[in-house]
């Protein structure tokens, strides 16, 4: 994302309405503050979960200058899920999406992250904000049979699993099934962010999302499957195969709306019971969201 799209993004951002000003200087101060100094920084986020966050963690960032990067789907996640819920999150990178879950509403979390190197950095945000007792961090991918893959090293928040013979700057990492392993017996909710990966990780799922307590999903398609021959629509009709639904999510209103098919090129929100789901965000606490001047949502 080059400079202009950056401003862009953070000047078009919901959270920043009637503070964009403010919100691109914190961005132009934060550029400067990591120029000079080669430090990581604390960043209280929302409520009392806080981040750390360093030069070049551009996933995270967005936070910082935006309230919620990804603001409908971070809000889903904040007005559904429950501290009796359960949450995986599957392709965690540095545990943004845990972080909410755990940190800010107290549910379990079940989090994968497959690279070591970021996987440390997820264990220090999960460190830092004392959520230790409520999250179980994986060093693993997930796919479709248990495994060994490699994952590329440097496309940073974007890597995966790796599909270039050429390419020698790879780890390789043990990958297991969610049927293999896990079989929900509280109401779930469940991310995915794998790049492309999203078809593997379904079908090695097949009895976990059908299981009746998994409720939600949060899943990207972006075209990035094509790179492992698979279609996004494949993927949403493997979707679709365990009841779920399609929604769209306005924060501000919590209004949980019906779609005809995915949101193309991001992420969508899927659900089991859309009625439900509109009762569950309805009937939810507000939260502060510090990054974005203490807005309440």
């Amino acid at each position: 994302m080059n400079l202009l799209r950056i401003l862009k993004f953070i000047a078009a951002h919901p959270l920043n309405r009637g503070g964009r000003l403010s919100a691109v200087l914190k961005f132009i101060r934060y550029q400067f503050a990591t120029y000079l100094f080669e430090s990581k920084f604390l960043v209280n986020w929302v409520n009392d979960t806080k981040f750390i966050v360093s030069k070049g963690e551009t996933g995270l960032t967005g936070n910082l200058y935006c309230g919620l990067m990804e603001y409908e789907d971070m809000s889903f996640l904040l007005h559904y899920l429950k501290s009796d819920d359960q949450f995986y999150d599957i392709g965690a990178n540095v545990g943004a999406y845990t972080l909410l879950a755990s940190g800010v509403i107290g549910a379990k979390s079940v989090s994968f992250e497959p690279l070591p190197s970021t996987y440390d950095r997820l264990i220090d945000q999960v460190k830092i904000n004392r959520i230790e007792h409520l999250v179980v961090s994986n060093n693993s991918g997930v796919g479709n049979k248990a495994d060994t893959l490699e994952f590329t090293n440097n496309l940073n928040c974007m890597n995966k699993v790796n599909t270039d013979p050429n390419n020698r700057d790879v780890t390789k990492v043990d990958v297991i099934t969610l049927d293999d392993c896990y079989k929900p017996t509280n109401n779930s909710f469940v991310k995915i962010d794998v790049e492309g990966f999203e078809k593997f990780v379904l079908e090695g799922g097949c009895n976990f999302f059908s299981n009746e307590n998994v409720s939600a999903l949060v899943i990207e398609l972006n075209g990035s499957g094509a790179s492992f021959g698979v279609e996004d629509d494949d993927v949403h009709k493997i979707i679709r195969s365990f009841g779920f639904h399609p929604v769209s999510y306005e924060p501000f209103s919590r209004l949980v709306s019906p779609l005809d098919s995915f949101d193309l090129g991001d992420n969508t929100i899927y659900v089991k019971d859309i009625v439900s789901a509109q009762r569950r965000v309805a009937d939810s606490e507000s939260v502060c969201i510090r990054t974005a001047n203490n807005l309440e949502l």
